[in-house]
């Protein structure tokens, strides 16, 4: 190697007095940039300790749509935009089958504990680039990966093949895994998941057991729609949800020995209620804010306990969100703003009428998954000749700003789509809806657009090697190298971002 070279290298290779021996990835679920530094002065905790000590930036602005649970999660652990690493949605049509597939969704595995269904998430057999977790095992084989979550789908994306993710699964309800991560629920799992059937017991969420359960008074579960999740969104479980999740990162950190030894060991913790919370009431509510203040103090928790268990100034942590959110938009409009929602379901009935009377009767559309609609393979190239005809009449449609063919993503928005697009699995027409407008109108809000409010998020480092301080805007792609680098651990191989040199000491 040329001497320069040589140079070079060592000036950019990290030189630390010590190694981190674990590495902490947070995540609170729908949480923008402008909600986080809105909340700053209410803080009193957890997050208030990490900024204070550690290095805030104005903002991470995911640079790709669309701005989903899944991907953001995928991208936040890979490194990577949905081009590489093929998370597209939480759940897409195949384009080939027609069939709805969920992102974490794979038959060949089941989840622990109870009797498999049609649409569970078990597997990361979808995720097509290695995580943070991946990465820190192709190091050292002795490197441990524990990933938790609410939602199957966030911890089994962040944990990656060869981590353990466990979830809260409702329909039992408990937290588990499945076969795919091991043969067995790792016994750390045991104390919370007693506690999450004592208060179910209780009443605590005028919700219990299948057929009334041991007294036969409680109502039974509601219908499973899907996957399981439906069932975990009563708002008075989340705050429960958030504890347990901490409960079971401690407990699990101590049973498998998280950050005991010098070889660096990756715990995720993402807190979904929040998003649960913003989709139900709105994120400018007040059981928004009395949810995120939750989540500070129980992150407080989290360090405290680290520290006792790891060690203070032993660790490094990273917070940062899968995605944004904008207001309600009732409350957008009342603001004077150009709000509302998209009728998803009226503007398919306008496309599939316009087909049928230029081309003939047909079942155009195999389904639709936000952001968009996907065409029955068997007639996509017949319908080609119509899609600007579509577009016209897409445009043409309260809040609906284009109608983007997956083969021709152009402009700026267009760019965005195509970086989180994935040959396949994307929807062949994208609703792009205009700023401030929403998908649908099952939830108070929602998210998925590539507007500021859906992209922007916080990022955050602190911890061993982390200085003090703030930065201005950069990508959530750069999360995953930059804690690789604060590690000594290789980048995630499919890693589109870089190490941001400012955060190091």
């Amino acid at each position: 190697m040329h001497r320069l070279g040589v140079i070079l290298l060592l000036v950019a290779a990290p030189v630390f007095a010590e190694r981190p021996r674990l590495g902490v990835v947070i995540v609170i679920d729908q949480l923008s940039a402008d909600a986080f530094h809105a909340r700053m002065p209410k803080v009193t905790a957890g997050i208030k300790r990490l900024t204070t000590e550690g290095y805030t930036f104005e903002e991470a602005r995911y640079e790709a749509a669309p701005t989903i649970t899944s991907v953001g999660h995928a991208t936040l652990l890979t490194g990577a935009y949905g081009e590489v690493h093929g998370i597209t949605s939480n759940d897409w049509i195949d384009a080939e089958t027609g069939k709805a597939c969920l992102s974490t969704q794979d038959s060949n595995f089941k989840v622990l504990g109870r009797e498999p269904r049609e649409r569970d998430g078990t597997a990361p057999t979808w995720l097509r680039a290695p995580t943070l977790v991946d990465a820190a095992k192709s190091a050292d084989d002795k490197a441990l990966g524990l990933s938790i979550s609410a939602k199957d789908r966030s911890a089994i994306l962040c944990a990656g093949h060869a981590g353990l993710a466990v979830w809260f699964d409702a329909e039992k309800p408990f937290f588990t895994t499945s076969t795919f991560y091991a043969k067995e629920p790792p016994a750390f799992l045991a104390a919370t998941n007693e506690r999450i059937a004592q208060l179910v017991l209780k009443g605590a969420f005028a919700w219990g057991l299948p057929g009334g359960g041991v007294t036969g008074q409680a109502p039974p579960l509601p219908q499973r729609a899907g996957d399981s999740e439906p069932l975990a969104e009563n708002p008075l479980l989340q705050a429960p949800l958030d504890t347990a999740e901490v409960d079971i990162a401690l407990d699990g950190v101590k049973a498998m020995g998280l950050g005991q030894d010098e070889i660096p060991d990756i715990l995720t913790i993402s807190f979904s209620g929040h998003d649960r919370i913003g989709h139900g009431f709105g994120p400018d509510s007040p059981e928004s804010l009395n949810e995120y203040l939750h989540i500070d103090r129980e992150i407080g928790r989290l360090l405290t306990g680290l520290d006792a268990l790891v060690g203070k100034g032993k660790y490094v942590v990273v917070l940062s969100s899968d995605h944004g959110v904008p207001p309600v938009p009732e409350l957008s409009k009342a603001r004077g703003l150009d709000a509302g929602r998209v009728d998803l379901k009226a503007l398919k009935e306008l496309l599939d009428k316009e087909l049928d009377d230029q081309l003939g009767r047909q079942e155009w559309f195999a389904g639709s998954k936000t952001p968009g609609f996907t065409f029955t393979a068997s007639l996509r190239a017949k319908a080609q000749p119509v899609i600007e005809r579509l577009r016209k009449i897409a445009r043409a449609q309260p809040g609906v700003l284009d109608l983007l063919p997956i083969g021709k993503l152009e402009g700026p928005q267009g760019q965005l789509y195509a970086r989180g697009a994935f040959v396949g699995r994307s929807p062949d027409l994208i609703v792009l809806t205009r700023p401030y407008w929403t998908y649908g109108a099952h939830d108070k809000t929602g998210h998925a657009s590539p507007w500021l409010y859906d992209r922007a998020v916080p990022l955050v480092f602190f911890g061993l090697n982390v200085k003090k301080g703030q930065g201005g805007t950069t990508e959530p792609i750069n999360l995953a190298p930059t804690m690789s680098r604060l590690l000594t651990i290789p980048t995630p191989a499919a890693a589109q971002g870089r190490s941001l040199d400012e955060v190091f000491r």
